[in-house]
């Protein structure tokens, strides 16, 4: 779920045909305090609910989206998930038996996320950085051995708590086994592309190590200072996506001197571009975490390959294939349209 209560009340007006708002109570449980933040497709209040005493969060689509079957399946499997999970470094899901209209509630935030940590100092300290890395692996491994894929994982989707805590956010594109790709309208959703796994961007389903490797992109973002193959062409999205799927990112020791061997090959190993010669859990990332210096030297920084140069015509290949894509997701849901209504 998109992050909850980490910044400053939006003060923009509502969106039009929005009628929830600040001061008005939804379903005569949750009084609605506050606008925290409006993305294209929901807003998140922060509200008073009634029932618990307690303050929570709300998504709230917006209404020209709750018609859509596939934004509705995509946000009805985000909640289903996100109420199977139960960790403490998870965003803790409640569960609403009636409701007047879609909608997720879940516990309410005090603190900001990563990304907005690094804005304001970055790199990290390396030690901060690998303890941190070290609990978002607890909740993955917690929600891998559940068979589900984070997919998204990336620093604004990890929110650090005032009290100490952090909570790994966001389960909107989450794949539990047996789903590919989820489609939001004509847009397949797979990720962010600063952060894809190779096998993401080629339209493969992905596994535990899709998170993985996701997880030392943001490692080295952590220590380094920017994102992986940050060379200016990252900018242009399938410029990125080719190059994590054609090469490998910096040596992260070239772009800080300061940082250590240990770090630097867990980073590798983390982002190996085949997910066979990754670390095959959550968890064996963890170890590593916890112990670098009994990290095993292997010098995977001198193997490393620089990415192959974007080729004009793959990316009219790529728009292509996207565009079909969004076709036959459509046709699909016209389909099932026409299959509910009957005669």
């Amino acid at each position: 779920m998109t992050s909850q209560a980490i910044s400053a009340p939006d003060s923009s007006p509502p969106a039009a045909g929005y009628e929830l708002q600040p001061g008005r109570t939804l379903d005569e449980r949750f009084f609605i305090t506050q606008t925290i933040s409006r993305s294209g497709m929901a807003t998140i209040f922060k509200a008073t609910d009634l029932l618990r005493n307690d303050q929570v969060a709300l998504k709230v689509p917006f209404m020209q989206f709750e018609s859509d079957l596939g934004f509705y399946s995509r946000f009805l499997r985000e909640e289903q998930i996100g109420l199977s999970l139960d960790h403490p470094c998870l965003l803790k899901f409640i569960p609403v038996e009636e409701r007047s209209r879609p909608y997720i509630v879940t516990e309410y935030l005090e603190g900001e996320t990563l990304a907005q940590r690094l804005k304001k100092a970055s790199p990290m300290p390396e030690n901060e950085a690998l303890s941190l890395c070290g609990r978002i692996c607890e909740a993955l491994a917690h929600m891998h051995e559940r068979g589900v894929v984070h997919r998204d994982l990336k620093p604004q989707n990890v929110m650090l708590c005032s009290d100490g805590s952090i909570r790994v956010l966001d389960f909107g594109i989450a794949k539990s086994t047996g789903r590919r790709f989820t489609f939001v309208g004509f847009t397949p959703a797979i990720g962010t592309p600063e952060y894809m796994a190779p096998e993401q961007v080629k339209g493969r389903r992905g596994d535990a190590r899709t998170d993985v490797y996701t997880l030392g992109a943001m490692l080295y973002e952590m220590v380094v200072g920017t994102i992986p193959f940050a060379d200016g062409e990252h900018e242009d999205v399938f410029a990125a996506m080719n190059a994590r799927v054609t090469g490998d990112p910096k040596a992260p020791r070239r772009q800080n001197r300061g940082l250590s061997e240990q770090v630097e090959e867990i980073i590798l190993h983390a982002m190996e571009r085949d997910p066979g010669k990754r670390y095959p859990s959550a968890l064996a990332m963890k170890e590593e975490l916890d112990q670098p210096g009994s990290v095993e030297l292997t010098g995977r920084c001198r193997r490393l390959q620089a990415p192959s140069p974007w080729k004009r015509h793959w990316k009219n290949a790529l728009l292509i294939g996207l565009a079909l894509s969004g076709v036959a997701a459509g046709l699909v849901k016209l389909v099932l349209l026409i299959l509910r209504r009957g005669p």
